[in-house]
């Protein structure tokens, strides 16, 4: 189905099953043909291989080569099919903790302003000139290419905010069509040759999906969602099925039998991920260093026992606790530095109980057959104790076969099913977690 964008920028009511829900079909339509790509051009590989492939390269050619400066039309255009709050925010609104809402956005009329003196100003960026800072350089204001036209329009804004929106709305990243209804678009990616362990913070990735408008999900809003979809869906099966579908084969048609909130939560998990393993590559997928798509995708896992339960691990100690706990701040962190957090940083006590629920159910019937059908696809040599966080490394390492066959959808169909007797014990492997009271 088709819908001519040029004409309305309305979101077109449709049916998913008996549910009624929002479809934004192209979302943002102004990426060019060689940096948009299709996941169904890619089934039977694994989502790692595509990244290294297709994406990162992509990604890297406009670190590397530049763009065009496209000016205020392409966001004129594209700007109303974004979430409302994301729009706001990459305005350069600051968020009130009060009013739960983002005040002081910049009006279009100066949002345009700057667009049109950057493109007057610099014809041709790049990723680096336009998103150039660096904390120590007192001197990055005139090397940032956005603040320099902020300051030659006389607009006081926040040239990086206004940078993600500009190359998000222009089309100046890289587009990936999930399936019909649901699209990630990546922006801002340095490509880690220079200075990786710096560089892996750079980038900003967005999703669209049915009842949403393009949007960028920070890991306590995924963790949020991930909380609300967990709660009110009785049988989760397809959602882990579809999410390990994704990583080992590209396959994504299992979106499509999933309720709206659950593509949402689905897209968003897919755009983090995709983040991240971008940044993993940056230091060549190395174990251990910079692994955050793992932690993402183990800890989507964990919190299906979380949910049922309300139990975390933190400190090392069962505790009660929502699934907003398995993201914490930085130990590192120190006033007037940079402020780090995620969910890798709980990444210690997330594998305590991941081996708590592997030596669970490696004592049950059915949970050890499932163990040992997983093993014997990604094998033993590492995380012997430890199926989840096993699965995942293994689809992120490069000495995975690009493509796994049958073994892919196998893997997928064995992880959805270890999730669902897993979280039927869950209690029970809560008491075992060493540690608890």
């Amino acid at each position: 189905m088709t819908f001519n964008f040029r004409a309305s920028h309305f979101l077109v009511l449709l049916t998913l099953g008996s549910q009624a829900a929002f479809a934004l079909n192209n979302g943002i339509t102004s990426y060019p043909k060689e940096r948009c790509f299709k996941m169904s051009d890619f089934k039977g590989k694994t989502y790692t291989s595509v990244l290294k492939s297709k994406i990162k390269p992509s990604l890297d050619s406009l670190s590397d080569k530049g763009f065009k400066n496209v000016g205020s039309q392409t966001y004129l255009k594209e700007s109303t099919l974004l979430f409302p709050r994301t729009l706001e925010k990459y305005k350069g609104a600051k968020w009130n903790r009060t009013t739960k809402k983002y005040d002081g956005a910049l009006d279009d009329k100066t949002v345009v302003l700057a667009y049109n003196t950057l493109t007057e100003m610099n014809p041709k960026s790049s990723v680096n000139t336009i998103s150039y800072y660096e904390a120590d350089d007192k001197e990055w204001f005139n090397k940032n290419e956005m603040s320099l036209a902020l300051a030659e329009a006389g607009i006081k804004g926040n040239a990086f905010d206004l940078t993600t929106l500009y190359m998000l709305t222009g089309g100046l990243g890289v587009k990936v069509k999930i399936d019909d209804n649901n699209y990630n678009y990546h922006v801002l990616y340095k490509t880690g040759n220079t200075n990786p362990h710096t560089e892996v913070m750079s980038g900003r990735s967005f999703a669209s999906s049915p009842t949403r408008g393009v949007a960028d999900a920070t890991d306590p809003e995924y963790l949020r969602d991930l909380s609300k979809y967990l709660k009110e869906t009785k049988n989760t099966k397809v959602f882990y099925k579809s999410l390990v579908q994704s990583l080992a084969s590209s396959d994504t048609s299992g979106w499509a039998k999933l309720s709206a909130e659950g593509q949402l939560v689905l897209s968003d998990f897919f755009t983090v991920y995709t983040a991240e393993a971008v940044r993993h590559l940056m230091v060549d997928l190395k174990d251990g260093v910079h692994p955050w798509e793992i932690d993402l995708a183990a800890v989507t896992v964990v919190s299906s026992l979380s949910s049922k339960t309300g139990l975390v691990v933190q400190g090392g100690e069962v505790v009660q606790g929502d699934l907003g706990e398995w993201f914490a701040p930085s130990p590192n962190n120190r006033p007037g530095g940079p402020q780090r957090s995620g969910i890798g940083i709980t990444r210690r006590d997330r594998t305590k109980l991941q081996r708590a629920i592997h030596a669970f159910e490696a004592n049950e019937k059915d949970g050890k057959a499932i163990i040992n059908k997983m093993q014997a696809i990604i094998g033993t040599k590492e995380n012997a104790d430890d199926v989840i966080q096993g699965v995942f490394e293994y689809l992120s390492n490069p000495s995975t076969p690009d493509t796994m066959g049958t073994k892919g959808e196998e893997l997928a169909e064995l992880m959805a099913q270890f999730i669902e007797v897993a979280t039927v014990d869950a209690q029970e492997i809560m008491d075992t977690v060493p540690g608890t009271r």
